[in-house]
Protein backbone atom coordinates (compact mmCIF):
# COMPACT_ATOMS: atom_id res chain seq x y z
CA UNK A 1 0.00 0.00 0.00
CA UNK A 2 1.32 3.56 -0.49
CA UNK A 3 1.41 5.56 2.47
CA UNK A 4 2.92 9.09 1.73
CA UNK A 5 0.40 11.20 0.77
CA UNK A 6 0.48 15.16 0.92
CA UNK A 7 -2.82 17.22 1.77
CA UNK A 8 -2.43 20.63 0.22
CA UNK A 9 -4.46 23.23 2.17
CA UNK A 10 -5.00 22.73 6.38
CA UNK A 11 -8.71 23.59 6.63
CA UNK A 12 -11.29 21.12 8.74
CA UNK A 13 -11.22 18.90 5.28
CA UNK A 14 -7.79 18.40 4.87
CA UNK A 15 -7.73 17.85 8.99
CA UNK A 16 -10.53 15.68 8.72
CA UNK A 17 -9.24 13.96 5.67
CA UNK A 18 -5.34 13.39 7.19
CA UNK A 19 -7.34 11.93 10.49
CA UNK A 20 -9.03 9.15 8.81
CA UNK A 21 -6.41 7.95 6.89
CA UNK A 22 -3.88 7.78 9.85
CA UNK A 23 -6.63 5.49 11.38
CA UNK A 24 -5.82 3.01 7.71
CA UNK A 25 -1.90 3.45 8.59
CA UNK A 26 -1.17 6.33 6.24
CA UNK A 27 1.32 8.89 7.71
CA UNK A 28 0.00 12.26 5.50
CA UNK A 29 1.60 15.47 5.32
CA UNK A 30 -0.53 18.48 5.16
CA UNK A 31 1.00 21.58 4.09
CA UNK A 32 -0.73 24.78 4.84
CA UNK A 33 0.04 28.34 3.80
CA UNK A 34 -1.18 30.39 7.29
CA UNK A 35 0.96 30.13 9.99
CA UNK A 36 -1.67 27.81 12.13
CA UNK A 37 -3.70 25.10 11.36
CA UNK A 38 -7.56 24.71 10.79
CA UNK A 39 -9.58 27.21 7.50
CA UNK A 40 -12.63 28.04 9.16
CA UNK A 41 -12.18 26.20 12.50
CA UNK A 42 -9.09 28.46 13.32
CA UNK A 43 -8.86 31.20 15.55
CA UNK A 44 -6.80 34.89 15.26
CA UNK A 45 -5.69 37.06 18.14
CA UNK A 46 -6.43 40.58 18.26
CA UNK A 47 -4.76 42.66 21.37
CA UNK A 48 -4.81 39.41 23.67
CA UNK A 49 -8.28 38.10 22.36
CA UNK A 50 -8.98 35.04 19.89
CA UNK A 51 -11.80 35.24 17.65
CA UNK A 52 -12.83 32.50 15.47
CA UNK A 53 -12.61 32.83 11.54
CA UNK A 54 -15.77 30.94 10.81
CA UNK A 55 -17.12 28.22 12.56
CA UNK A 56 -19.37 30.21 15.23
CA UNK A 57 -22.33 27.34 15.21
CA UNK A 58 -22.28 23.65 14.97
CA UNK A 59 -24.33 20.78 15.45
CA UNK A 60 -23.99 17.01 15.29
CA UNK A 61 -22.36 16.17 18.78
CA UNK A 62 -25.54 15.50 20.81
CA UNK A 63 -25.80 11.98 21.99
CA UNK A 64 -27.05 10.37 18.66
CA UNK A 65 -25.26 13.15 16.30
CA UNK A 66 -23.13 11.84 13.30
CA UNK A 67 -20.25 14.39 13.99
CA UNK A 68 -19.87 12.59 17.47
CA UNK A 69 -19.90 9.30 16.37
CA UNK A 70 -17.34 10.20 13.90
CA UNK A 71 -15.11 12.44 16.34
CA UNK A 72 -15.42 9.47 18.82
CA UNK A 73 -13.47 6.91 16.67
CA UNK A 74 -11.41 9.04 15.73
CA UNK A 75 -10.46 9.63 20.15
CA UNK A 76 -11.12 12.98 19.34
CA UNK A 77 -14.45 13.57 21.26
CA UNK A 78 -13.94 13.99 24.60
CA UNK A 79 -11.28 16.59 23.79
CA UNK A 80 -13.87 19.08 22.18
CA UNK A 81 -15.61 21.34 24.43
CA UNK A 82 -19.32 22.45 23.55
CA UNK A 83 -22.18 24.51 24.65
CA UNK A 84 -25.28 23.31 23.92
CA UNK A 85 -27.96 26.44 22.71
CA UNK A 86 -30.59 27.33 24.50
CA UNK A 87 -33.27 24.68 24.40
CA UNK A 88 -36.53 26.77 23.84
CA UNK A 89 -34.51 29.61 21.29
CA UNK A 90 -30.82 28.26 19.47
CA UNK A 91 -32.30 30.71 17.05
CA UNK A 92 -34.36 33.94 16.48
CA UNK A 93 -35.71 35.75 13.98
CA UNK A 94 -36.37 39.10 14.06
CA UNK A 95 -37.89 40.94 11.26
CA UNK A 96 -37.68 44.75 11.61
CA UNK A 97 -40.93 46.31 9.53
CA UNK A 98 -43.09 43.98 11.44
CA UNK A 99 -41.58 43.76 14.51
CA UNK A 100 -41.89 40.09 14.46
CA UNK A 101 -39.73 37.78 16.58
CA UNK A 102 -39.90 33.98 15.79
CA UNK A 103 -38.02 31.38 18.40
CA UNK A 104 -36.41 28.23 17.05
CA UNK A 105 -36.81 25.71 19.87
CA UNK A 106 -34.16 22.44 19.08
CA UNK A 107 -35.45 18.73 18.90
CA UNK A 108 -38.15 18.17 16.64
CA UNK A 109 -40.99 18.25 18.64
CA UNK A 110 -40.38 21.49 20.36
CA UNK A 111 -39.38 23.00 17.19
CA UNK A 112 -42.71 22.21 16.26
CA UNK A 113 -44.27 22.79 18.92
CA UNK A 114 -42.72 26.83 19.08
CA UNK A 115 -43.66 27.52 16.01
CA UNK A 116 -46.75 26.15 16.00
CA UNK A 117 -47.72 28.93 18.73
CA UNK A 118 -47.01 31.17 16.95
CA UNK A 119 -48.51 30.16 13.97
CA UNK A 120 -51.96 28.10 14.99
CA UNK A 121 -53.54 28.21 12.00
CA UNK A 122 -50.58 26.26 10.23
CA UNK A 123 -50.04 23.84 13.04
CA UNK A 124 -51.19 20.94 10.75
CA UNK A 125 -48.47 22.20 7.92
CA UNK A 126 -45.88 22.86 10.19
CA UNK A 127 -45.68 19.38 10.99
CA UNK A 128 -45.75 18.20 7.77
CA UNK A 129 -43.56 20.28 6.71
CA UNK A 130 -40.93 19.20 9.65
CA UNK A 131 -41.50 15.84 8.55
CA UNK A 132 -40.65 15.89 5.26
CA UNK A 133 -37.59 18.01 5.87
CA UNK A 134 -36.58 14.81 8.34
CA UNK A 135 -37.54 12.72 5.70
CA UNK A 136 -35.64 13.85 2.95
CA UNK A 137 -32.49 13.78 5.25
CA UNK A 138 -33.19 10.06 5.99
CA UNK A 139 -32.72 9.34 2.83
CA UNK A 140 -30.07 10.40 2.19
CA UNK A 141 -27.09 7.07 3.06
CA UNK A 142 -23.85 9.22 4.01
CA UNK A 143 -25.99 11.84 6.21
CA UNK A 144 -26.84 8.92 8.21
CA UNK A 145 -23.36 6.89 8.02
CA UNK A 146 -25.46 4.49 6.14
CA UNK A 147 -24.31 2.24 2.88
CA UNK A 148 -27.19 2.45 0.38
CA UNK A 149 -26.99 2.25 -3.30
CA UNK A 150 -29.42 4.19 -4.05
CA UNK A 151 -28.42 7.56 -6.09
CA UNK A 152 -30.59 10.00 -3.78
CA UNK A 153 -29.81 13.20 -6.42
CA UNK A 154 -32.23 11.36 -9.22
CA UNK A 155 -35.09 11.30 -6.78
CA UNK A 156 -37.58 13.61 -7.71
CA UNK A 157 -38.08 15.00 -3.78
CA UNK A 158 -34.51 16.66 -4.42
CA UNK A 159 -35.73 18.34 -7.96
CA UNK A 160 -37.19 21.66 -6.46
CA UNK A 161 -36.25 24.54 -4.76
CA UNK A 162 -36.67 25.52 -1.49
CA UNK A 163 -39.46 28.23 -1.69
CA UNK A 164 -41.56 25.58 -4.21
CA UNK A 165 -40.82 23.12 -1.42
CA UNK A 166 -42.00 25.09 1.56
CA UNK A 167 -44.99 26.46 -0.47
CA UNK A 168 -46.55 22.67 -1.04
CA UNK A 169 -46.91 22.80 2.67
CA UNK A 170 -47.36 26.34 4.05
CA UNK A 171 -49.55 28.91 2.57
CA UNK A 172 -49.63 32.30 4.93
CA UNK A 173 -46.70 34.10 3.00
CA UNK A 174 -45.40 35.49 6.65
CA UNK A 175 -44.51 31.83 7.46
CA UNK A 176 -43.45 30.97 4.34
CA UNK A 177 -40.63 33.21 4.79
CA UNK A 178 -39.62 32.66 8.41
CA UNK A 179 -39.18 28.76 7.93
CA UNK A 180 -36.33 30.46 5.35
CA UNK A 181 -34.75 32.22 8.12
CA UNK A 182 -31.69 29.93 7.54
CA UNK A 183 -30.75 30.47 4.62
CA UNK A 184 -27.79 32.83 5.33
CA UNK A 185 -25.82 30.00 6.54
CA UNK A 186 -26.15 28.23 3.02
CA UNK A 187 -25.85 31.50 0.40
CA UNK A 188 -29.86 30.32 -0.05
CA UNK A 189 -31.61 31.33 -3.50
CA UNK A 190 -35.35 30.58 -2.95
CA UNK A 191 -35.97 29.74 -6.85
CA UNK A 192 -32.33 27.94 -7.10
CA UNK A 193 -31.60 26.28 -4.11
CA UNK A 194 -32.29 22.64 -3.61
CA UNK A 195 -34.35 21.78 -0.77
CA UNK A 196 -31.96 18.88 0.17
CA UNK A 197 -29.17 21.77 1.16
CA UNK A 198 -32.16 23.02 3.26
CA UNK A 199 -33.71 20.21 4.95
CA UNK A 200 -30.10 18.95 5.73
CA UNK A 201 -29.05 22.11 7.38
CA UNK A 202 -32.43 22.78 9.22
CA UNK A 203 -32.59 19.36 10.56
CA UNK A 204 -28.99 19.16 11.77
CA UNK A 205 -29.49 22.36 14.03
CA UNK A 206 -33.13 21.07 15.23
CA UNK A 207 -31.33 18.08 16.24
CA UNK A 208 -28.80 19.69 18.87
CA UNK A 209 -27.12 23.41 18.03
CA UNK A 210 -24.49 24.42 20.01
CA UNK A 211 -21.46 26.37 19.83
CA UNK A 212 -17.39 25.51 20.82
CA UNK A 213 -16.10 27.07 24.02
CA UNK A 214 -13.41 29.50 23.54
CA UNK A 215 -13.81 29.11 19.40
CA UNK A 216 -12.76 26.17 17.39
CA UNK A 217 -9.50 26.35 17.55
CA UNK A 218 -8.56 23.94 20.36
CA UNK A 219 -10.89 21.24 17.83
CA UNK A 220 -8.16 21.62 14.94
CA UNK A 221 -5.50 21.58 17.95
CA UNK A 222 -6.68 18.16 18.93
CA UNK A 223 -6.69 17.19 15.28
CA UNK A 224 -3.15 18.26 14.34
CA UNK A 225 -2.05 16.34 17.54
CA UNK A 226 -3.68 12.88 16.44
CA UNK A 227 -2.10 13.59 12.68
CA UNK A 228 1.56 13.69 13.80
CA UNK A 229 1.00 10.84 16.65
CA UNK A 230 0.32 8.74 14.03
CA UNK A 231 3.67 10.07 11.55
CA UNK A 232 1.86 12.69 10.19
CA UNK A 233 3.48 15.78 9.63
CA UNK A 234 2.10 19.56 9.09
CA UNK A 235 4.48 22.35 7.62
CA UNK A 236 3.08 25.80 8.04
CA UNK A 237 3.72 29.06 6.36
CA UNK A 238 4.15 27.57 2.74
CA UNK A 239 2.40 28.23 0.08
CA UNK A 240 1.91 25.76 -2.94
CA UNK A 241 1.80 27.76 -6.07
CA UNK A 242 2.68 25.08 -8.76
CA UNK A 243 1.67 21.16 -9.47
CA UNK A 244 3.80 19.87 -12.25
CA UNK A 245 1.73 16.73 -13.86
CA UNK A 246 3.68 14.08 -16.73
CA UNK A 247 1.01 11.75 -18.28
CA UNK A 248 -1.65 12.60 -15.91
CA UNK A 249 0.13 12.15 -12.66
CA UNK A 250 1.94 14.52 -10.38
CA UNK A 251 5.22 14.20 -9.89
CA UNK A 252 5.78 16.98 -7.53
CA UNK A 253 4.54 20.53 -6.12
CA UNK A 254 5.97 23.63 -5.84
CA UNK A 255 6.11 26.38 -2.99
CA UNK A 256 6.65 30.09 -3.47
CA UNK A 257 9.64 29.50 -1.58
CA UNK A 258 10.81 26.87 -4.34
CA UNK A 259 10.67 24.18 -2.09
CA UNK A 260 9.45 20.86 -3.54
CA UNK A 261 7.71 18.37 -2.17
CA UNK A 262 7.13 14.63 -3.22
CA UNK A 263 4.21 11.88 -2.54
CA UNK A 264 2.32 8.72 -3.85
CA UNK A 265 -0.44 10.73 -3.68
CA UNK A 266 -2.18 14.05 -3.47
CA UNK A 267 -5.25 15.00 -1.80
CA UNK A 268 -6.18 19.35 -2.81
CA UNK A 269 -8.18 20.73 0.06
CA UNK A 270 -8.56 24.31 -1.67
CA UNK A 271 -11.23 25.68 -4.34
CA UNK A 272 -11.23 23.72 -7.05
CA UNK A 273 -10.54 26.48 -9.11
CA UNK A 274 -7.66 28.22 -7.88
CA UNK A 275 -6.53 24.42 -7.52
CA UNK A 276 -6.66 24.74 -11.17
CA UNK A 277 -4.46 27.59 -11.40
CA UNK A 278 -1.84 26.04 -10.01
CA UNK A 279 -2.03 23.43 -13.16
CA UNK A 280 -0.66 23.56 -16.41
CA UNK A 281 -3.32 23.98 -18.62
CA UNK A 282 -2.52 22.06 -21.33
CA UNK A 283 -1.98 18.85 -18.49
CA UNK A 284 -5.46 18.39 -17.60
CA UNK A 285 -8.45 17.94 -19.81
CA UNK A 286 -9.84 21.30 -20.67
CA UNK A 287 -13.71 20.73 -20.33
CA UNK A 288 -12.66 19.53 -16.74
CA UNK A 289 -10.44 22.71 -15.66
CA UNK A 290 -13.23 24.91 -17.62
CA UNK A 291 -16.04 23.34 -15.61
CA UNK A 292 -14.43 23.81 -12.54
CA UNK A 293 -13.44 27.23 -13.08
CA UNK A 294 -16.88 28.71 -14.54
CA UNK A 295 -19.21 26.62 -11.61
CA UNK A 296 -20.96 29.94 -9.72
CA UNK A 297 -19.55 30.43 -6.31
CA UNK A 298 -21.59 30.83 -3.44
CA UNK A 299 -21.82 35.06 -1.85
CA UNK A 300 -19.37 35.85 0.35
CA UNK A 301 -20.40 38.26 4.03
CA UNK A 302 -18.60 41.54 5.73
CA UNK A 303 -17.87 40.34 9.27
CA UNK A 304 -17.28 42.33 12.39
CA UNK A 305 -15.08 40.67 15.30
CA UNK A 306 -16.40 42.45 18.80
CA UNK A 307 -14.34 43.01 21.67
CA UNK A 308 -16.91 43.95 24.71
CA UNK A 309 -16.37 46.33 27.89
CA UNK A 310 -16.63 44.19 30.51
CA UNK A 311 -19.93 43.35 32.02
CA UNK A 312 -21.55 45.79 29.17
CA UNK A 313 -23.68 43.37 26.64
CA UNK A 314 -25.19 40.51 28.27
CA UNK A 315 -24.20 36.80 26.56
CA UNK A 316 -26.81 35.32 24.14
CA UNK A 317 -27.08 31.53 24.33
CA UNK A 318 -29.13 31.82 20.98
CA UNK A 319 -28.47 33.42 16.95
CA UNK A 320 -29.73 36.23 16.38
CA UNK A 321 -30.89 36.54 12.77
CA UNK A 322 -32.03 40.17 11.97
CA UNK A 323 -33.56 41.70 8.68
CA UNK A 324 -35.28 44.51 7.97
CA UNK A 325 -38.21 43.49 6.06
CA UNK A 326 -39.08 39.73 5.08
CA UNK A 327 -38.51 40.18 1.34
CA UNK A 328 -34.89 40.41 2.50
CA UNK A 329 -34.85 36.80 4.13
CA UNK A 330 -34.28 35.67 0.45
CA UNK A 331 -32.73 38.69 -1.34
CA UNK A 332 -30.30 40.40 0.97
CA UNK A 333 -27.89 39.83 -2.07
CA UNK A 334 -29.72 42.36 -4.00
CA UNK A 335 -29.12 45.18 -1.57
CA UNK A 336 -28.45 48.63 -2.46
CA UNK A 337 -24.94 49.87 -1.51
CA UNK A 338 -26.41 53.04 0.03
CA UNK A 339 -29.16 51.34 2.01
CA UNK A 340 -26.35 48.42 3.35
CA UNK A 341 -27.07 46.17 5.46
CA UNK A 342 -29.93 44.37 4.88
CA UNK A 343 -29.60 42.99 8.36
CA UNK A 344 -27.30 41.17 10.02
CA UNK A 345 -26.64 37.46 11.74
CA UNK A 346 -25.60 38.27 16.01
CA UNK A 347 -23.22 35.44 17.68
CA UNK A 348 -22.23 36.43 21.02
CA UNK A 349 -19.00 33.56 21.52
CA UNK A 350 -18.76 31.72 25.13
CA UNK A 351 -15.81 31.28 27.20
CA UNK A 352 -17.07 29.05 29.33
CA UNK A 353 -19.65 26.30 30.20
CA UNK A 354 -21.83 29.76 32.31
CA UNK A 355 -21.24 33.26 31.53
CA UNK A 356 -23.66 35.98 32.32
CA UNK A 357 -22.25 38.80 30.12
CA UNK A 358 -20.36 38.55 26.60
CA UNK A 359 -16.73 39.08 25.97
CA UNK A 360 -17.01 38.36 21.95
CA UNK A 361 -19.50 38.58 19.72
CA UNK A 362 -19.43 38.07 15.83
CA UNK A 363 -21.85 40.18 13.36
CA UNK A 364 -21.92 38.82 9.96
CA UNK A 365 -23.79 40.19 6.92
CA UNK A 366 -24.39 39.27 3.17
CA UNK A 367 -22.13 41.06 0.80
CA UNK A 368 -21.31 41.06 -2.73
CA UNK A 369 -17.27 40.23 -4.06
CA UNK A 370 -18.35 43.29 -6.71
CA UNK A 371 -18.41 45.87 -4.11
CA UNK A 372 -14.46 45.19 -2.89
CA UNK A 373 -13.30 43.96 -7.21
CA UNK A 374 -11.31 47.25 -7.61
CA UNK A 375 -9.06 45.99 -4.61
CA UNK A 376 -8.74 42.37 -5.81
CA UNK A 377 -5.02 42.47 -6.82
CA UNK A 378 -4.19 43.65 -3.26
CA UNK A 379 -3.43 41.46 -0.47
CA UNK A 380 -4.09 41.73 3.56
CA UNK A 381 -2.38 45.34 5.00
CA UNK A 382 -1.58 46.40 1.56
CA UNK A 383 -4.92 47.56 -0.19
CA UNK A 384 -4.24 51.48 0.47
CA UNK A 385 -6.19 53.86 1.72
CA UNK A 386 -9.30 54.46 -0.24
CA UNK A 387 -10.11 50.57 0.95
CA UNK A 388 -9.70 51.22 4.42
CA UNK A 389 -12.16 54.11 3.80
CA UNK A 390 -15.06 52.37 2.37
CA UNK A 391 -14.05 49.53 4.73
CA UNK A 392 -14.90 52.06 7.33
CA UNK A 393 -18.38 53.21 6.00
CA UNK A 394 -19.57 49.35 5.84
CA UNK A 395 -18.68 49.12 9.00
CA UNK A 396 -20.59 51.40 10.35
CA UNK A 397 -23.08 51.23 8.72
CA UNK A 398 -22.76 47.80 10.18
CA UNK A 399 -22.80 48.84 13.67
CA UNK A 400 -25.10 51.38 13.49
CA UNK A 401 -27.74 48.69 12.54
CA UNK A 402 -27.23 46.49 15.24
CA UNK A 403 -27.47 49.32 17.23
CA UNK A 404 -30.83 50.29 16.53
CA UNK A 405 -31.91 46.73 17.19
CA UNK A 406 -30.37 46.63 20.19
CA UNK A 407 -29.64 49.98 22.03
CA UNK A 408 -26.46 50.87 23.47
CA UNK A 409 -24.50 48.22 21.69
CA UNK A 410 -22.46 50.77 20.53
CA UNK A 411 -21.35 52.21 23.84
CA UNK A 412 -20.69 48.32 24.94
CA UNK A 413 -17.68 47.97 22.55
CA UNK A 414 -14.08 48.28 23.59
CA UNK A 415 -12.68 47.14 20.51
CA UNK A 416 -13.79 46.16 16.53
CA UNK A 417 -12.26 44.42 13.98
CA UNK A 418 -13.64 43.53 10.16
CA UNK A 419 -13.08 41.32 7.62
CA UNK A 420 -14.53 41.70 4.06
CA UNK A 421 -15.07 39.33 1.44
CA UNK A 422 -11.45 40.00 0.33
CA UNK A 423 -10.53 39.44 3.67
CA UNK A 424 -12.63 36.18 3.56
CA UNK A 425 -10.85 35.14 0.13
CA UNK A 426 -6.99 35.43 1.35
CA UNK A 427 -7.73 33.51 4.68
CA UNK A 428 -10.00 30.70 3.63
CA UNK A 429 -8.11 30.24 0.31
CA UNK A 430 -12.23 30.53 -1.62
CA UNK A 431 -12.75 32.08 -4.72
CA UNK A 432 -13.89 35.61 -4.49
CA UNK A 433 -14.53 34.91 -0.75
CA UNK A 434 -17.57 32.24 -1.02
CA UNK A 435 -18.34 30.89 2.29
CA UNK A 436 -20.32 28.16 0.82
CA UNK A 437 -17.78 26.31 -2.10
CA UNK A 438 -20.22 25.89 -5.06
CA UNK A 439 -23.87 27.53 -5.84
CA UNK A 440 -26.07 24.70 -6.27
CA UNK A 441 -28.75 24.54 -8.63
CA UNK A 442 -31.94 22.88 -8.46
CA UNK A 443 -32.32 22.75 -12.42
CA UNK A 444 -28.89 20.76 -12.83
CA UNK A 445 -27.41 19.65 -9.66
CA UNK A 446 -25.14 17.15 -11.44
CA UNK A 447 -23.34 20.02 -12.84
CA UNK A 448 -22.29 21.39 -9.44
CA UNK A 449 -21.78 17.88 -8.08
CA UNK A 450 -17.67 17.37 -7.88
CA UNK A 451 -16.33 14.14 -7.20
CA UNK A 452 -13.02 13.03 -5.20
CA UNK A 453 -11.12 11.55 -7.48
CA UNK A 454 -10.02 14.03 -10.61
CA UNK A 455 -8.75 13.58 -14.15
CA UNK A 456 -5.35 13.41 -12.51
CA UNK A 457 -4.87 9.88 -11.64
CA UNK A 458 -2.66 10.36 -8.05
CA UNK A 459 -4.64 13.85 -7.50
CA UNK A 460 -8.27 13.79 -5.09
CA UNK A 461 -10.40 16.38 -3.72
CA UNK A 462 -11.72 17.12 -0.05
CA UNK A 463 -13.10 20.00 1.53
CA UNK A 464 -16.51 21.97 0.77
CA UNK A 465 -16.96 21.80 -2.25
CA UNK A 466 -17.49 18.02 -2.45
CA UNK A 467 -21.42 17.65 -1.80
CA UNK A 468 -21.77 19.88 1.16
CA UNK A 469 -20.50 22.53 3.24
CA UNK A 470 -19.49 23.26 6.83
CA UNK A 471 -18.78 21.47 10.29
CA UNK A 472 -21.54 18.58 8.67
CA UNK A 473 -20.79 18.47 5.04
CA UNK A 474 -16.58 18.35 5.27
CA UNK A 475 -16.13 15.43 7.54
CA UNK A 476 -18.87 13.44 5.60
CA UNK A 477 -16.93 14.66 2.47
CA UNK A 478 -13.40 13.66 4.40
CA UNK A 479 -14.98 10.23 4.15
CA UNK A 480 -15.71 9.95 0.49
CA UNK A 481 -12.02 11.17 -0.04
CA UNK A 482 -10.82 8.48 2.12
CA UNK A 483 -13.07 6.04 0.88
CA UNK A 484 -11.74 6.41 -2.34
CA UNK A 485 -8.25 6.13 -1.75
CA UNK A 486 -8.42 2.66 0.31
CA UNK A 487 -11.25 1.60 -2.26
CA UNK A 488 -13.70 0.72 0.47
CA UNK A 489 -16.72 2.72 2.03
CA UNK A 490 -18.59 0.16 3.30
CA UNK A 491 -15.59 -1.12 5.31
CA UNK A 492 -15.26 3.08 6.32
CA UNK A 493 -18.13 3.81 7.37
CA UNK A 494 -18.95 0.06 9.32
CA UNK A 495 -15.71 0.61 11.09
CA UNK A 496 -17.53 3.94 12.73
CA UNK A 497 -20.52 3.01 13.57
CA UNK A 498 -19.18 -0.31 15.13
CA UNK A 499 -16.56 1.78 17.41
CA UNK A 500 -18.09 1.90 21.03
Amino acid sequence: MQKDIIIIGGGIGGLMTACLLCKEGYRPTIIEQHDRIGGGLHCFKRKGIYFESGIHYISGFEDTGVLKKIFSYLGLFDKIKIKPLDNDCFDLLHIGSENLKVKMGIGKDNFIQLLSEQFPHEAHAIQCYVNAIYEICNSIPLLNLRIDSTDWYTNEEFLISVNSFIKKFIKDEQLQHVLAWNNTLYGGSKDNSPIYIHAIITKFYIEGAARFIGGGQHVADAMADMIQSHGGKIILNTEITKIEIENKKITKIIAKDNREFYADNYIANIHPALLMDLIDPNKIQKAYRTRLQNLEISYSAFILYVHFKPNTFPYLNYNYFYYKNRDLIWDAINYNLDDYPPGFVLMTLPTSENEQYAERGIITCIMRYDDFSQWENTYIEKRGDNYKVFKNQIETKLLNLVNEVFPNFNDSIENVYSASPLSIRDYLRTKNGGLYGFQKNCDNLIKTRIFPHTKITNLFLTGQNINLHGILGVPLNAILTTSVLIGDMNYLINKINQHP
